[in-house]
């Protein structure tokens, strides 16, 4: 196998619909499919059916660790709002499971969903710029599965926090509590906090500074913090301006919630024109 430039690690998993089919979702499909469309060579890392792998975008390669079956989640909507529930866990992942080659990727993101991995693996990347997306190690769900997912607070090791170079989460993810993700800021030199259409803070060596969305014809918000992390990350290797990449990452995020799932990613040069225009 090549070396990818991108490298997503995490669950890709199966979101179940109404009617009883289910879609391909989750971090790393959402990052890898951004990655791709921007020109940038992806890989995932992620457990499922070796005899039965996922369909991918062009330009996405897939390592898979077996698994009987991959996360699977289902979201109820209630009058109390969205209830998720989780069907089934996928095989943990590990980094002797990983390909070779992919060890040397420049561009690593983090995307736990189920907690199939720990913060500890940043450490394994030294080489690499390292963007987590932490929201799966911050849930919190009962056995036996099916069972619904309820969100709890996330305090990781000051010392594998210093791993991470780009720290990615939402306002959701953190219940609202911006001092919670100012004191993740002291200990990781970029943290981005996303506020969908109101834009987002970029915590830049613990100061932050407001990033504005652009307008947007929402139709499908589903991703759109994973997409707006891979971007940055993406854009981040290339120019080294951090406020730079996050306005590059808030228009391809704009781009892409204009459509359902995947449908929306822009190219770099769309990216780029919906900037300018």
């Amino acid at each position: 196998m090549t070396t990818p430039t991108y490298l997503v690690i995490g669950d890709l998993t199966y979101d179940l619909l109404p009617d009883g089919s289910s879609v391909l979702g989750g971090t790393a499909l959402y990052a890898a499919a951004t990655a791709a469309w921007l020109g940038v060579p992806a890989a995932i890392f992620t457990s499922g059916d070796p005899a039965s792998p996922p369909s991918l975008p062009k330009g996405v390669a897939v390592a898979l660790v077996p698994t009987p079956q991959p996360s699977t989640f289902e979201n109820r909507y209630t009058s109390h709002g969205r209830l998720q529930l989780l069907h089934a866990q996928g095989a943990t992942l590990q980094i002797a499971d990983l390909p070779p080659a992919w060890r040397a990727a420049p561009l690593v993101h983090l995307g736990p969903l189920t907690g199939e991995f720990g913060l500890d693996l940043a450490a394994a990347f030294s080489d690499a710029l390292v963007a987590v997306t932490p929201q799966g190690w911050m849930r919190r769900w009962d056995l036996p599965l099916p069972a619904p997912i309820r969100r709890v607070s996330w305090h990781p090791d000051p010392a594998a926090l210093a791993h991470v170079d780009l720290l990615v989460l939402s306002i959701e993810d953190v219940g609202g509590d911006e001092a919670l993700v100012a004191a993740y800021a002291q200990h990781c030199h970029l943290v981005a906090l996303t506020r969908g259409s109101r834009g987002s803070t970029l915590y830049i060596a613990g100061a932050p500074h407001q990033i504005a969305a652009y307008p947007a014809e929402e139709r499908d918000p589903t991703g759109a913090g994973d997409v707006f992390a891979a971007a940055l990350l993406i854009h981040l290797h290339q120019c080294g301006d951090p406020l730079a990449a996050a306005a590059f990452a808030s228009a391809v995020a704009a781009s892409a919630v204009e459509g359902r799932g995947i449908t929306a990613l822009p190219t770099w040069e769309q990216a780029v024109a919906r900037m300018t225009s």
